[in-house]
């Protein structure tokens, strides 16, 4: 399939262009400045029902704010009391198994056999790894 400019595929652009352009009676008005202000100025018996809900808008979120501080401030004491307790018991559930392991390490004969258990580790590896190194070089 051909794609170049003279393709029978394509489009011209130009009457492309042509059929897209708008006529004079599909123009979309343009916006004027007095004439919103106007408009604007004519609904004015409006004015007072607006402040008035305004108000009454105001009060209501005032009223759930004050009603909003007032829950917190009698429900924190409590959850905070709550959550101090479930902390607290959280922490010794966890310490009574970690309380066993500190008890293993402190005796001298634990850490001593892990850093020997470390040393034996170590060397193995590093004879292994130079046997490695021997055999491939070897060949």
């Amino acid at each position: 399939m051909k794609t170049g400019p003279g393709s029978p595929d394509l489009f011209d652009e130009a009457p492309l262009r042509r059929a897209l352009r708008l006529d004079a009676n599909e123009v979309p008005p343009r916006l004027d400045a007095q004439a919103i202000a106007s408009v604007a100025r004519a609904r004015a018996p409006f004015g007072p029902a607006a402040f008035a809900s305004a108000i009454v808008a105001g009060v209501a979120a005032a009223v759930l704010l004050a009603s909003g501080t007032i829950a917190i401030a009698a429900l924190a004491p409590t959850l905070v009391g709550e959550g101090l307790a479930a902390g607290i018991g959280v922490a010794t559930q966890i310490a009574v198994p970690v309380d066993a392991l500190v008890g293993q390490l402190q005796e001298p004969t634990v850490p001593l056999a892990a850093i020997a258990g470390l040393a034996i580790a170590i060397a193995y590896e590093y004879r292994q790894r130079r046997e490695r190194i021997h055999v491939l070089h070897s060949t």
